[in-house]
């Protein structure tokens, strides 16, 4: 029997999603302990791997199991012996052909940022201090031009292990939540290794005025990486939504 859980969690002190060798990451924390529930060994696979810093608002799982469980006893045990920066939002019983991974439609993530001369500690918890002689509006002019099918390979990591670096967005905009607060919204059909905090990146330096507008399709054709900007800090990173 297959289960699909969605899950929140703040990834600042892991080293990622996946499970790595002497390193604490989610997977193992939720396998750990719903193996102890379940009662018997569960392998946990996500919709996809967030990387180390990289938080969660709307992670989904799916394990298999011999038992038939009782979702609300399933998630009210995980969560009374998860850590308190990793909690089960929900469980139910799904179809086996159903995938976490490749029944995913499209994904949204959001970075979150704001623009002061100054460090603001509230906001350090969990967004990325970019500057401050910024222009916020080229930054959202900038964002145009990344939506669509495109191959986005100069917007990944050189270690990037996937061929196909073709990739569409279809939404990606900037909104204003508080004085200086700000949060990138952006969804697409998948994402590749660093793929948001490069765009990111990119995005800041041209409200910096380091890349200008016209340059991002040339970055794009270019398919080279040393071309767009630089990978920011995990740190402002969440998935917020899988959408099926």
């Amino acid at each position: 029997m297959r289960y699909l859980i969605k899950i929140s969690y703040d990834g600042s002190k892991y080293c990622g999603f996946q499970i790595q060798n002497n390193k604490e990451t989610i997977q193992e924390c939720l396998e750990s302990v719903l193996s102890k529930v379940v009662g018997e060994r569960v392998s946990i696979v996500a919709s996809g791997r967030t990387d180390a810093g990289v938080s969660a608002i709307e992670q989904v799982c799916h394990f298999d199991t011999q038992k038939e469980l009782v979702e609300d006893r399933v998630k009210g045990y995980a969560n009374s012996q998860l850590p308190s920066d990793i909690r089960i939002i929900s469980v139910e019983r799904v179809d086996e052909n159903f995938h976490a991974r490749y029944s995913a439609k499209r994904k949204t993530y959001n970075y979150c940022f704001y623009i002061s001369e100054s460090t603001i500690p509230v906001y350090e918890k969990f967004a990325t201090n970019i500057g401050y002689n910024v222009n916020i509006q080229a930054m959202r002019d900038a964002c145009k031009e990344f939506l669509g099918e495109k191959d986005f390979s100069a917007f990944c990591s050189s270690n990037t292990e996937v061929k196909n670096k073709v990739r569409t967005i279809y939404e990606i905009g900037i909104t204003k939540l508080d004085d200086c607060l700000y949060v990138l919204s952006i969804t697409g059909n998948g994402f590749l290794y660093n793929m948001v905090r490069i765009i990111m990146g990119t995005l800041v330096e041209v409200g910096l005025g380091k890349i200008d507008i016209c340059q991002i399709k040339d970055i794009i054709h270019s398919c080279d990486r040393t071309k767009a900007g630089k990978t920011i800090s995990a740190k402002g990173l969440f998935l917020k939504k899988v959408i099926y």
